[in-house]
Formats: structure tokens, sequence, C-alpha cells
């Protein structure tokens, strides 16, 4: 395994005027003069993008050998993130240079750049020598790494790793072949030999990436406080290397060190507080060490530096809403929770200045989804539901428009209220997806494991089906027993409720109290089109002058609210 490596080292001979190039930077004037000194380097093949559609458009059709990236771009992302999405959908290779440059040297800068794992990083101004030294370490760097990824995607992870061996025997020591390698080993579970590997560079050619590694071989063994040891004297000798606060936050937490994980991981993220989830990190230890201050911090740093470019900003509140929700019902008093849910609103309130005006109807929808499950958790069904409804309404004919995440958000509850409509509609549209975020997978795993809730709400869908086939005058009276039946389980079920009014209309019946309590359970709130057009029918014949006088009151003025009633606002919706 000695024989791995080498000391002898080639030099790549590199053409610049073959590579093709995209200069990325909002500053027209700063673009040109990059693409001025790349022009004296000699490269020709060279684009400018001043805005990240720009760039996003010019890597879907082009492949690009060198990206250089301003770090600070514009109003609606970073360079950070835009990598991030470039890679996310594959618009740029693996083999493909990285390059990100910024006059802002600040330490938040250059640590959120180095995680996304760019080449290089260079402050502005840039000199022509120094560029030229880059893109030559750099372009190199490429060469090297594109056969093993080619093997890699072709062959697979073992032909891989025996490429790197390969190069490391014939090309000396590479850091970033030999930490591929070590990734390759544990990630294919070959820890034995990564031990071996580690061992060699720990003793030829120690880096912190030797030591990240020694770390988790000694954590896989089980060494856990060897393996805090290992990254706490890595801290302590480079305090700026971000994986290292990562992985010991998790060890820490791990044995039972829960503050001490805590304090890790919000260095961490302070740091680099455009790295989501490293917030996310710090919400959920705090939730579970009930500190609630910590957790607020943590979401308002979340929402303040939410990235927006796709749909990722939704799951990630999401996924902090459920972190929130576990310390909000973990609160013994109700001013705690009310306390809590004031910071939630401020919180949503900094998403939504954050959010592109066409993003922000998804947080409005889910603020109401949002306050509707602590509504139901809080035994107030009738509240939760007209929160839903309203949070769904702008989407009523719309359903699939809606992100997974949402959906699966809103599907609980909805099944809980036995709103059979829309959890139809939901089906539909969640059927079409052909994948899943995390935070979604855990929700819709979750309500298909209760396979009795599943089989109630396909009876009662059955049951709805046949009642409606009885109302008339001769039926009313059987479809009348079942909606009283249906009532029993799903005391705010709509359908069931627009029902039972057809049906005491019918049969000449006035009860009060059922009609009251059906009037309040579908006339204050928005419904899907289909169920509304019922609910107004019915509430127009029941205000006809022929009906009990008392029956008429109440229809009219349950009409009065129904066309009344507000539709989502484009405020946040935890504001009211």
């Amino acid at each position: 395994m000695a024989q791995i490596l080498s000391s002898n080292s080639q030099s790549i001979d590199i053409d610049f005027s073959k590579l093709r190039v995209l200069i990325i930077d909002d500053q027209r004037t700063a673009a040109a003069m990059l693409k001025s000194l790349l022009n004296n380097l000699g490269l020709r093949n060279i684009d400018v993008s001043l805005t990240h559609q720009q760039a996003i458009e010019s890597c879907k059709k082009h492949h690009y050998d060198l990206l250089l990236t301003d770090y600070h771009l514009d109003a609606i992302l970073n360079g950070f993130e835009l990598l991030c999405l470039l890679r996310k959908r594959k618009y740029i290779s693996a083999d493909c240079g990285i390059i990100m440059l910024s006059g802002d040297a600040s330490t938040e800068v250059i640590l959120t750049s180095m995680a996304v794992e760019p080449d290089s990083f260079m402050t502005k101004p840039v000199t022509l020598s120094g560029l030229k030294k880059k893109l030559a370490e750099v372009r190199a760097a490429c060469i090297e790494r594109k056969p093993v990824y080619e093997a890699l995607e072709v062959h697979g992870i073992n032909e891989a790793i025996e490429l790197c061996k390969k190069r490391l025997r014939e090309q000396g020591h590479n850091h970033r072949i030999e930490a591929l390698l070590l990734d390759l080993l544990i990630e294919s579970g070959q820890w034995e030999q990564a031990e071996r590997v580690t061992t060699i560079l720990k003793r030829d050619n120690p880096t912190h990436q030797i030591s990240l590694i020694e770390a988790r071989l000694l954590h896989h063994k089980g060494m856990l406080a060897d393996a805090i040891a290992v990254l706490e004297q890595l801290i302590k000798r480079s305090p700026l290397i971000m994986d290292a606060y990562d992985c010991l936050s998790h060890y820490q937490e791990e044995g039972q060190h829960y503050y001490e994980a805590l304090t890790t991981a919000e260095t961490a993220l302070g740091f680099t507080p455009s790295i989501s989830h490293r917030a996310l990190r710090v919400a959920q230890l705090a939730a579970d060490l009930n500190k609630s201050e910590n957790l607020i911090t943590a979401g308002k740093t979340l929402a303040s530096r939410l990235p927006i470019i796709d749909i990722g900003w939704i799951i990630r509140f999401a996924e902090f809403t459920a972190i929130f929700e576990q310390l909000y019902f973990a609160q013994s008093s109700n001013k705690g929770r009310r306390l809590l849910r004031q910071e939630l609103k401020a919180i949503h309130h900094r998403a939504h200045s954050r959010l592109l005006p066409i993003q922000q109807p998804f947080l409005d929808c889910f603020g109401h989804i949002t306050l509707a499950r602590l509504y139901l958790a809080q035994e107030q069904p009738l509240k939760a539901k007209r929160r839903l409804m309203l949070g769904l309404s702008t989407y009523f004919d719309s359903i699939t428009k809606l992100p997974s995440v949402i959906l699966a958000d809103v599907l609980p509850a909805l099944v809980s209220l036995g709103e059979t409509k829309l959890i139809g509609e939901i089906n539909r549209a969640l059927k079409l997806r052909d994948q899943f975020d995390g935070h979604s997978q855990n929700r819709l795993d979750a309500l298909r494991s209760n396979e009795a809730m599943i089989q109630s709400v396909r009876n009662l869908e059955s049951t709805l089906a046949h009642c409606y086939q009885q109302l008339d005058i001769h039926q009313a009276d059987q479809a009348l027993l079942l909606y009283e039946q249906i009532l029993i389980d799903y005391p705010y079920c709509s359908e069931a409720h627009i029902g039972r009014l057809q049906c005491l209309y019918l049969l000449k019946q006035f009860d009060e109290t059922k009609v009251r309590q059906s009037l309040k359970a579908v006339s204050t709130m928005p419904l899907p089109d289909d169920l509304a057009q019922w609910r107004d029918n019915v509430l127009s014949l029941m205000s006809e002058p022929q009906q009990p006088p008392r029956q008429m009151r109440l229809a009219l003025a349950y009409r009065k609210r129904v066309s009344h009633y507000l539709p989502a606002s484009s405020q946040t919706p935890l504001a009211s």
C-alpha cells in the first residue's frame, strides 16, 4: 500500500486558447476587465453573463471548461447559491473548473465560497500574473480529476478508486486526488483500506482533510472520544475548517454532550450564515434542549439568507417549521406559545421580504397551513379548517402548481378533517411527482403507514358518494342518517355538512342546533368551486320566504358571511 504514492510529479501543458470560459459578474466594467486579462493570456472563447439568469441559460446551452464568478451578484442570489444551482441541475460538469472572485475578503465570504468547493478563490483586483497562475492550477486539477469522474460514471466506484491509486503512484502527492480516493473508499465501505491510506498520508503529507478522515475512521471503530479529540485539535490548529465543526457537533450530540454540540453548531453558523443546513442544525439542537432563543435566532438567520433561486427555499422553511412545532408544543404555558407564535410571525416577515413576488404566494399559503397545524394540535379544528381553506383558496383549481412540500404538509390536516375533495386532488397531484425531498417523504411515509386511517378515508369517500346519489325527496331521510353518522367521525367534513343542510331542507325539518352547526362549519371560509356552488345553492334555498323564519334568518346571515369572507392575504398570514 505504501507504493500507492510516489514522489514524482508531472507537469501538464495547457493550451489556454482551446478553453471555453464563462465570466459571471453583475458589474459590466469588472467583467470587461477580466475578459481583457483572459484575452492577454491567449483565451478567445469567452462568454459574459451579467445576471444569474443569463449564466443559467449560457450553461444550459454550452459546455464550459472554466467558470469565473463573482460572489456578490445581485439581490436575488450570490455566486455560492448560483453554483449550487448549476451543479444541482447538472448544467456544469464535474470537470468544469471553478474560480470564485470577490472584492470582499471577509471571513464569511471566503468560508461560504469554500463550502461549494471551488477550485480557487481570488480577491479583486485581479492581476495578470496571479490569474495566469490560478488558471494553470485549476485547469491542471480539472484534467487530473476528469478521468476519475468518467470512470465513476461509466464503470463504477471500484474503477474510480483504482484510477485514483494509479494517479497517485504516477504523479505523487495530490491533495485533491488523495481526498477523492479516501471519500470513495469510505463511500464503498472499504474502511480498512481507507485507514491504511490515511496512515500513509498522515505520515508523509498531513492535511486538515486527512485529520477529518482520521476522525471519521475513529468514529467508525466506535472510538467516539478519540474522534472528538482529533476534531477539537484540528479546530484549534485551523479554526476556519467548517467541515470539522459540522462533524464535531454531530459526534458531540452522539456522545450526549448536547450543549457543546449546540455551541459548536452555532459557531459554524456564525462563520457561514448563508449555509441553510447549519441554521437547521442549530434549530434542531436548540429545540431538543428547549432553548427557544437559540432556535428563533437560527430561524431569523435562515429567513434572512434563504437561497431563493429554486424551490429549495420552501423545503428549508418547512424543515424549520417542523422543528419549531417540536419546541412550540413542548411549552407548558399558553404565554410561552403565544410568544413563540409572535417570533414565528417575525421570521415569516423576514422571509417574505427576501422572496420574489412570484414566490410570496407559496409562503402565504404555507403560513396558513402552519397555523392550521398548530390549531389542530391545540384542538381548535374549526380555526384550523378555516386557515387551511384560506391558504389553499388561491390554488383550488391549480393544486398541481403547489410544491410537493406544501402538499405533503397540508395532507395530514385535510385527512383529519375529512376534506375528501381536496385529498383526492392532492393525491392525484402527488402521483405526478417522481421524487420527493426528505421532509415531504417523511410526512407521506407517516401517512401511508397508518393503514387504518387510509381505509377510513376510503370508506368516507364511498359513503359520501352514496349519500350524494340519495339527495332527493324520496331518499333524503336515509341520506341524512348517513350524513349524521359521518359527522360523528368527521365533525367538520364540508361535504357532510352541506349534504345534511340539503337533507334538512328537503325533509322540511328545522333543527336549529344542527342547522347552526352545519352553517358554521361551511360558510365562514372559501371552499373548492364545486362545494362552494353546492353550499351557495343550499343557502339560497334555505333563505326562501316559505322557510321557517329562524332558519331563513340564519341562512341569510351566513350567506352574508360567505359573500364577505376575505381571501388569502398578500401579507404573511401569521400577521393576522
